[in-house]
């Protein structure tokens, strides 16, 4: 079942004393299913906070479709059913957690029986039963995330998304906050997770789109990609050449060569141990051997590069328009 749904979605903001328009979403589509994690990559100001406040129904947009858990647009109901960290946590410095739930528990009207259980649980799961009296101005950054994750879970919503939540964490903190999502994933909650943090997102996602340019550029399924392990290898080796592997074992997939090393691929055990015995026969010495993966990152930095040359492209027309 579908939870979330974007058809060919804009918006535009007016900049400057002139009132310009700037788009920053244009044209964004995106299907979210039941139980699916759902990483929004993309850089700073690519729009991913635009999206998550068009699908609150904070922002509304200049033309498209936005259909959440089966109504169009983020009405009353379909907002009772959500939950959301926002970037900078808003939390009473004065409270303590468990005055915070309390406080977001009456705010959603819930029975004082059903919030004391949801309050247990919840202070258990995000790893503060220990401390629901301690004030939150002397939280650590991972424990104010930690207990912004509990606010956003106290309704058990239908779909939870999360704003740059490993934003200013050490690692410790974003270790922790990655086990609590691996935890809520395996609970089977729906989950939308913007970030730019490439391994965060790889940790936790089933899949991901990369915006860009508005939109998103390309969506990969993690699942489907780890699933299909590659043996592609890739070998250095010195003392020899490109040409002096070519005539010994014939044509060879070099990747970079130098003076001082050779960087090659080959695929499959057997290939491997051909490769290796070449180099030793014609007198080399092999420095590394590294099985090939699947990089995020480099789709992400792709995707950027191609944005950054569409852009640039544009502003060369515009000046050739405007030198004649």
């Amino acid at each position: 079942m579908s939870v979330l749904e974007l058809q060919q979605v804009y918006k535009s903001f007016k900049q400057g004393l002139l009132g310009k328009s700037a788009p920053v979403i244009q044209g964004l589509s995106l299907s979210l299913e039941a139980g699916e994690v759902f990483g929004f990559l993309g850089h700073n100001g690519a729009g991913k906070t635009t999206t998550i406040k068009l699908i609150l129904g904070l922002l509304r947009p200049d033309s498209g479709r936005i259909k959440l858990l089966g109504e169009s647009g983020a009405s009353r109901a379909a907002r009772s059913r959500l939950g959301y960290l926002c970037e900078e946590v808003g939390l009473y410095p004065s409270l303590n957690a468990d005055e915070m739930l309390q406080f977001s528990g009456e705010l959603y009207s819930m029975g004082s029986a059903e919030l004391k259980k949801r309050k247990a649980r919840l202070l258990d799961l995000v790893g503060l039963a220990d401390r629901p009296r301690l004030p939150i101005k002397r939280y650590s950054k991972g424990m104010r995330q930690r207990l912004g994750v509990a606010v956003a879970l106290l309704n058990d919503p239908d779909l939870l998304l999360l704003d740059e939540p490993y934003n200013g964490l050490d690692p410790i903190g974003r270790r922790e906050l990655r086990k609590l999502l691996l935890g809520l994933k395996e609970a089977g909650k729906t989950i939308l997770l913007s970030s730019h943090i490439v391994p965060d997102v790889e940790a936790v996602c089933d899949r991901v789109g990369i915006l860009s340019g508005g939109t998103i550029s390309k969506f990969l399924n993690l699942r489907e990609i780890y699933a299909t392990k590659t043996n592609e290898v890739e070998i250095t080796a010195s003392g020899i050449n490109a040409a002096e592997l070519s005539s010994e074992i014939g044509t060879v997939d070099t990747i970079l060569e130098r003076e001082e090393a050779v960087i090659t691929r080959c695929q499959g055990e057997p290939a491997l141990q051909k490769l290796i015995s070449a180099v030793y026969r014609l007198g080399g010495s092999v420095l590394e051997v590294k099985p090939l993966r699947f990089s995020l990152e480099d789709h992400l930095l792709e995707a950027l590069s191609q944005e950054r040359k569409e852009k640039a492209s544009v502003q060369e027309e515009i000046e050739q328009l405007l030198s004649k």
